[in-house]
C-alpha cells in the first residue's frame, strides 16, 4: 500500500502542478531512489507471495487483479533504475500522456488499494 501511495502522490502533484513544476519539485532521481526501495520490496514480496500461494484469493478476478499489481510494479522497477541510476533524469515521464496518470489515479490504484487493504494471508 505504501508503494502505491507513494505513485498517488507523485501522479497527483503532476496533475495539479504539471509536468515543468513535478519534475523540478517532485518527480526527481532521489524521489525516483526512495520510491525505487518499497517498489522493489512490493515486487519481490509480491511475486514470492503468488508462487508460494501465500494469500487467499475471493475469486478468480481477485486473483487476477492481484497478479496485475504484482506485474505492474515489477515491470515499473527496472524502468525507475534506468531513470535513477544510469540516466540521472526522471523526464521519462513526460513520455507518459497526461491522461494515463489520471488513469491511475480514477481507476488503477484504488483498485489496487481496496485489493490490497481486503487481502488475507494463508498460514
Amino acid at each position: 500500500m505504501l508503494t502505491i501511495g507513494l505513485g498517488v502522490v507523485l501522479h497527483v502533484l503532476r496533475v495539479i502542478y504539471g509536468d515543468t513544476w513535478a519534475l523540478q519539485h517532485a518527480i526527481t532521481p532521489t524521489t525516483d531512489k526512495i520510491l525505487l526501495v518499497p517498489m522493489t520490496y512490493a515486487a519481490v514480496t509480491g511475486i514470492l507471495l503468488l508462487v508460494q500461494h501465500r494469500v487467499r484469493f475471493d475469486n478468480k478476478r481477485h486473483r487476477a487483479l492481484f497478479t496485475g499489481s504484482v506485474v505492474y510494479i515489477a515491470a515499473s522497477v527496472p524502468l525507475h533504475i534506468y531513470c535513477s541510476y544510469i540516466i540521472w533524469d526522471t523526464t521519462l515521464v513526460t513520455w507518459f500522456p497526461m491522461w494515463f496518470s489520471w488513469l491511475l489515479l480514477i481507476v488503477v490504484y484504488p483498485a489496487f488499494l481496496t485489493l490490497f487493504a481486503r487481502l488475507q494471508y494463508r498460514n
